[in-house]
């Protein structure tokens, strides 16, 4: 099988069909786009500076649209962030982009919010969550590949989780990890609970992990199943291809999975 096709689907095997929104942290906000703030009590300002006159303070989820990028930054979460000219309502100001969420994701009385953080040479990602009451809870993970979409499900089968959310890796380039992290939404917390690799190198060897929820294709009622399989090319001229497979079934319990494969770093 080409090689490509191979790394291609392990990308796209848990994307949603509507449109995906990939997220790099070199990637500026898009001019004449709509956006919704990760920050909360923003400061919308007069002008591009942290000492300028404040208009309005704007609370998380605050739509706004992106007008233009400054050449004025200020360094926010370890980034040097730049400080948008936007539009909210009918008032002009600037706001400085490390408040403003990647993208917006929302499931029943669930909405979330992200934003890249880093720390030395390591990109995390914060997400919040903002519930029906106006409540705001956050979890932050350490990102194995920086560029990634964003897949939002319901519980997916799985009894006392509201939903689950995944951010999904772009591994656009051999040796490129293309697996991703799982987050569940409890009634109370949003919790970091697996994350899965799916590597490939071309004419050398893949590695993919997965999980089946009860819904899916082959889910089992009540349970998740891992699935991991690592592959090597050792003839291609003769085909000759070595493949070990691992299945075993996980049960959500107490907040965790047991067994529990991975612990959690």
């Amino acid at each position: 099988m080409n090689k490509l096709i191979i790394l291609v689907l392990l990308i796209t095997k848990f994307s949603f069909s509507q449109e995906t929104k990939y997220h790099d942290p070199n990637l500026d906000l898009k001019n004449g786009e709509n956006y919704y703030l990760f920050g909360n009590d923003v400061k919308f300002r007069q002008l591009p500076d942290s000492s300028s006159e404040v208009i309005d303070l704007l609370k998380i989820g605050t739509e706004i649209q992106i007008l233009e990028k400054t050449d004025y930054k200020l360094n926010y979460n370890g980034i040097e962030s730049s400080f948008y000219k936007v539009r909210y309502k009918d008032k002009v100001g600037y706001i400085l982009g490390g408040l403003i969420s990647l993208e917006k994701k929302k499931f029943k009385n669930s909405t979330y919010f992200f934003v890249y953080k880093k720390v030395e040479d390591n990109y995390l990602i914060i997400i919040r969550r903002l519930n029906e009451k106006t409540e705001v809870n956050e979890s932050s993970s350490k990102l194995i590949t920086s560029q990634f979409s964003i897949d939002l499900y319901d519980n997916k089968g799985i009894d006392n989780l509201e939903n689950i959310l995944f951010i999904n890796y772009l591994g656009e380039a051999c040796g490129i990890d293309g697996g991703g992290i799982f987050f569940f939404q409890t009634k109370t917390e949003l919790k970091k609970v697996f994350e899965i690799s799916q590597i490939s190198d071309a004419g050398i060897y893949w590695f993919e992990e997965n999980l089946i929820f009860p819904t899916d294709k082959k889910g089992v009622k009540g349970k998740v199943v891992y699935q991991k399989e690592i592959g090597n090319y050792e003839d291609e001229e003769t085909n000759w291809i070595e493949i070990k497979k691992t299945s075993r079934e996980l049960e959500w319990k107490n907040g965790s999975f047991i067994p529990n494969l991975k612990p959690e770093k």
